[in-house]
C-alpha cells in the first residue's frame, strides 16, 4: 500500500510539475537566437546586461555567484511578447502564390524567483522557473510548393519551447571579496511542426506536441570592489532526450548550446552604475542545429553578443534603466529557406525600463523592449535548398512588455544595502 502511495504521489509531482513548466515554456524568439534578452523586467531593462552587477534573484539563472548581493527576496514577473514574422517564398521549390504571408500572434510569458542568504551573507541560494528559449511562426499557406501542388497545406508551422527549473548554491572564498556559485539545471522543452521532411513529405509528427527531458548545469564567478566589479557565468550544454514523434525530422537531439557571459559593472556616481557584457553562444556546438540543411540541420553559427546598460537611482523611490545589445543573426543569406519556419533572425534591440518603491519591502518593475527589424534574402548560394530557394525573404521585429513584483523578506548585503545607500 505504502508503495503504490509514493508512486502515486510521484506520478502527481511529476504532472504538476509539468504543468507549471508547459506553462512557463511560452514560444519566444530574441536577438540572442532562440534565446531570450533577460528574464524578468530588471533584467530587460539593461537588455540582458549585467552578469557583474546583480539586481534581483533572475540572476539564478544569468549569474548564480550574484545572489549573494540579493538577500531573501522573490520576484515574479509575467512577459507579454509580441513579435512580427513576415515570409515571402521564393525560388523553384517556393510557394510563389504566398506572397507575403504574415504572423504576429502575442504570447505571455512567466517567471518566477526566490533567493534567500545564509551564514551572514557568506552564502545563498536560489531557485527559479523560467521560460528561456524558443521559436516558431504559424502562416496562412505552405512554406514549399510540393504540398500546395498536392492540394495539401503543410509546411507552414512550427513551435518549440524551453522551460528551465534552476536551483544555486553561491559561496564567498574566505575574505578574497570572491564569490563562486554552482546551479544544476532542469529543462522540459515542447516541440510541433508539419514541416517538410528531406523525404518530401509530412513530418509524421503531424503538429502534434511532442516533448523532451534535459540536463545541465552552470558556474558563476562575481566579485565587487570599491567601484568595479566583474562578473562570469559559464553554462554548459543542456543534453536533452530526442522528439521521438518527429525523428523523421530530427536526426538528433535537440540540445540547448553552451555559453559564456562575462563582463564589468562601474559606478559612475553612488546613483549611477553602468554595465558591459559580451556573450558567446554555441550554436555550431549542437549538430542537429549547426549542420547545413541538406544533412538535416538549419545552418547556424556561433553567435557574439554584446550588451551595455545604465541603471540610475534618480529618486528615492524610483530607479530607471536603459540598455541596447547586439548581436550577428546565427542564419545568413545561404539559409534562408531553410529557416523560413525557424525565423531568429533579429540582430539589434534596445531597452527601458524603470521601478517604483511602493515600501521598504515592495517593488514594482517595468520594462520596454524593441528588437528592430532585420530581413534576410537567400543568395541561392548555400546548399541545395538555397538553390531553389533563391529570392525567399523572412523579417522579423519584436517588441517586450514586462511587469515585474519584488518582495524583499530580509536585509540583504551588497547590492541591497549600496541601494539603501543611493536612496540616502
Amino acid at each position: 500500500m505504502n508503495r503504490y502511495r509514493f508512486l502515486s504521489y510521484s506520478w502527481l509531482f511529476r504532472r504538476l510539475l509539468l504543468t507549471v513548466l508547459v506553462t512557463a515554456a511560452a514560444r519566444s524568439m530574441a536577438t540572442d537566437g532562440t534565446q531570450m534578452t533577460g528574464i524578468g523586467a530588471v533584467q530587460q531593462g539593461t537588455c540582458g546586461a549585467g552578469v557583474a552587477g546583480p539586481g534581483d534573484s533572475t540572476w539564478v539563472l544569468l549569474n548564480p555567484a550574484g545572489i549573494l548581493e540579493m538577500g531573501c527576496r522573490l520576484d515574479v514577473s509575467m512577459e507579454v511578447f509580441a513579435p512580427e514574422r513576415h515570409n515571402r517564398p521564393g525560388g523553384l521549390f517556393g510557394n510563389l502564390a504566398a506572397g507575403d504571408m504574415e504572423d504576429t500572434s502575442m504570447f505571455m510569458i512567466p517567471s518566477l524567483g526566490y533567493s534567500r542568504c545564509l551564514d551572514g551573507g557568506n552564502a545563498a541560494w536560489g531557485v527559479g522557473l523560467y521560460g528561456v528559449s524558443g521559436m516558431g511562426v504559424e502562416y496562412r499557406t505552405s512554406r514549399a510548393i510540393l504540398p500546395r501542388l498536392f492540394l495539401k497545406n503543410y509546411d507552414r508551422r512550427t513551435e518549440y519551447s524551453v522551460a528551465q527549473l534552476v536551483a544555486a548554491y553561491a559561496h564567498t572564498l574566505g575574505d578574497s571579496g570572491w564569490a563562486i556559485a554552482f546551479a544544476p539545471h532542469l529543462n522540459y522543452s515542447m516541440f510541433k511542426s508539419d514541416m517538410l521532411t528531406l523525404n518530401f513529405s509530412e513530418t509524421k509528427g503531424g503538429n502534434h506536441w511532442d516533448d523532451a527531458y534535459g540536463l545541465g548545469f552552470s558556474l558563476g564567478l562575481h566579485k565587487r570592489w570599491e567601484r568595479i566589479a566583474f562578473g562570469l557565468t559559464y553554462t554548459s550544454r543542456q543534453w536533452m532526450t530526442e522528439f521521438k514523434a518527429y525523428d523523421d525530422l530530427f536526426f538528433a537531439s535537440m540540445d540547448l548550446p553552451q555559453l559564456l557571459q562575462a563582463g564589468i559593472a562601474y559606478s559612475l556616481s553612488p546613483r549611477l552604475e553602468v554595465v558591459a557584457d559580451y556573450k558567446w553562444i554555441d550554436w555550431s556546438g549542437i549538430s542537429q542545429i549547426g549542420a547545413e540543411p541538406l544533412r538535416g540541420g538549419f545552418g547556424w553559427h556561433d553567435q557574439h553578443v554584446f550588451k551595455a546598460g545604465v541603471t540610475w537611482h534618480a529618486l528615492p523611490k524610483w530607479t530607471f534603466r536603459a540598455g541596447f545589445s547586439h548581436a550577428q543573426s546565427p542564419i545568413d543569406e545561404r539559409h534562408v529557406f531553410a529557416n523560413a519556419l525557424f525565423p531568429a533572425i533579429t540582430e539589434n534591440s534596445t531597452a527601458v525600463g524603470a521601478s517604483y518603491s511602493i515600501s521598504d519591502t515592495s517593488e514594482i518593475h517595468v520594462a520596454f523592449t524593441h528588437t528592430f527589424e532585420n530581413t534576410l534574402k537567400d543568395s541561392g548560394r548555400g546548399d541545395l535548398f538555397s538553390l531553389l530557394g533563391k529570392g525567399s525573404k523572412i523579417s522579423l521585429e519584436e517588441n517586450e512588455l514586462t511587469v515585474q513584483y519584488s518582495y524583499t523578506f530580509a536585509h540583504g548585503t551588497g547590492d541591497q544595502k549600496r541601494k539603501a545607500g543611493y536612496r540616502q
